[in-house]
C-alpha cells in the first residue's frame, strides 16, 4: 500500500509492507517527480536490508534514483531501524562513488501504531495466582521462532506456557490465538486470556540478524510485539536484534536484569548464540521460579516501578510523536 502527497517543492511517499509488490509501486510513485524537489521515501513499517527480491536496500533505492534522474541529495529515506544511519555509513564506505542521500534516519511507527490500536490492558490483572509462566506469541514463520518452537518442544516448557505457532497451526490451551494473534488490529477479547493467564513474554522479533546477508547492515528493529508488552505493563525476555535492550535502554525504557531476568543475551553479537542464551534463560526461570515466587516478584514494588515507569515512558512518547 502506499501513500503520496505532491506538490510543487517536494514528494512525499509512504511504503507499508503488506505484501504486495514495493519496487514498482515506487518507482510508479517517483515517476511523478518535478526537477528540484525534495523527496521523502518512509518506509517506517520496516527496517529491512531488502526490498521486494533485492537483498540491498540502499543499492537498489539508488539504482531507482539513477533511473528516473532523481538526485539522492534531494532524497531523506526513513525506515524503522533505530540504527539505520549507522548501516547507510558502512554501505557507502563499500559503495563508494555513490552520491549519498539528503539524510538517513529512524522513524517511528510501530510504538504509535500499538498505543493507538491496542487497548490499554495495563490495569486488567487480578492479584490471584495465574496458572502459567510465559507467553509466546508466533506469526509468520521465521528461523528464529522455529528455534524457539524447537526448544520449548524439546524441554517440555508447552505446560508451562500459551504458545502460538502460526505457520504449524498451532494454539495451545485452546486459546484462539491463531485466528486472532494479528497484532496490526484491534484484539477481540479472548485474546486477552493469554496473558491473564501468563506472568511475562517470551517475545520473538520479527528481525534478529541471523538471516541478514550483509554483514555491513546495522539492525534495531522493534514492532508491536516489544510494544505490546510495555504498553500491558508485562516483563519479557526480547529474542531481538543484538544490544536490543541496550537500545530500550537509551530511549529511556528500563528492563528486568536482576529482579526476574538474566539479560547477560542481550550482549551476543552471535545471532543464532544470543537466540539459544535467551531461550535458555526463559527455561531456567520456568525450571527454578514456581509461580508463588514469580507472583511475589510480580507484586514487589521494585517490578511495580519498572512496570509503571516503562508505561507512562511509552505512552509520553506517543503524545509527543
Amino acid at each position: 500500500m502506499l501513500e503520496q502527497v505532491a506538490d510543487s517543492s517536494n514528494l512525499y511517499v509512504k511504503l507499508i509492507n503488506d505484501g504486495s509488490s514495493l519496487q514498482n509501486t515506487l518507482k510508479e510513485a517517483l515517476s511523478t517527480y518535478e526537477s528540484g524537489a525534495d523527496v521523502t521515501i518512509d518506509y517506517s513499517t520496516e527496517s529491512n536490508y531488502y526490498l521486494d527480491d533485492s537483498k540491498n536496500i540502499f543499492e537498489t533505492l539508488h539504482q531507482i534514483l539513477e533511473d528516473l534522474k532523481i538526485p539522492a541529495e534531494n532524497v531523506t529515506f526513513y525506515t524503522g531501524n533505530l540504527v539505520i544511519y549507522r548501516a547507510y555509513e558502512r554501505f557507502k564506505v563499500l559503495f563508494q562513488g555513490i552520491k549519498p542521500f539528503k539524510k538517513v534516519d529512524f522513524k517511528d511507527f510501530w510504538l504509535q501504531h500499538t498505543v493507538a490500536m491496542h487497548t490499554d490492558y495495563s490495569k486488567n490483572y487480578s492479584d490471584k495466582l495465574k496458572p502459567k509462566h510465559f507467553s509466546c506469541l508466533n506469526g509468520a514463520e521465521r528461523s528464529h521462532r522455529t528455534m524457539a518452537l524447537e526448544h520449548i518442544v524439546k524441554y517440555n516448557l508447552f505446560p508451562n506456557s500459551v504458545c502460538s505457532f502460526v505457520w504449524k497451526g498451532m494454539s495451545i490451551d485452546g486459546h484462539k490465538t491463531v485466528d486472532s494473534i494479528n497484532s496490526h488490529t484491534k484484539q477481540p477479547n479472548d485474546f486477552y486470556k493469554v496473558f491473564d493467564d501468563t506472568y511475562y513474554d517470551l517475545i520473538t522479533e520479527t528481525n534478529t540478524g541471523m538471516d541478514n546477508p550483509h554483514e555491513w547492515f546495522l539492525d534495531v528493529f522493534f514492532t508491536e510485539k516489544i510494544w505490546r508488552s510495555i504498553y500491558y505493563k508485562r516483563p519479557f525476555i526480547l529474542i531481538g536484534n543484538y544490544r536490543s535492550l541496550a537500545h530500550l535502554k537509551e530511549m529511556g525504557f528500563k528492563t528486568f536484569d536482576g529482579i526476574l531476568f538474566d539479560e547477560s543475551y542481550d550482549e551476543e553479537s552471535d545471532h543464532e548464540t544470543r537466540i539459544n542464551k535467551a531461550l535458555k534463560e526463559n527455561k531456567r526461570v520456568v525450571e527454578e521460579v514456581t509461580l508463588e515466587e514469580l507472583h511475589n516478584i510480580m507484586q514487589s514494588q521494585e517490578m511495580a516501578d519498572i512496570l509503571q515507569h516503562n508505561y507512562k515512558k511509552i505512552n509520553n512518547i506517543a503524545e509527543q510523536d
